[in-house]
């Protein structure tokens, strides 16, 4: 079962995009992590 469904993410920032049409499920139970340096916008 899915815990989380992302469909079509984009993120700019200003004139530089850096994720565009991102797609992905976390299945339940499963264990995601989200890696990057500092300042990376991890939490953007």
């Amino acid at each position: 079962m899915t815990t989380i469904h992302v469909q079509g993410l984009e993120k700019s920032y200003k004139d530089l995009r850096v994720l565009r049409g991102v797609d992905f499920d976390v299945a339940r139970g499963s264990i995601f992590a989200l890696l990057g340096s500092n300042g990376a916008g991890k939490t953007t």
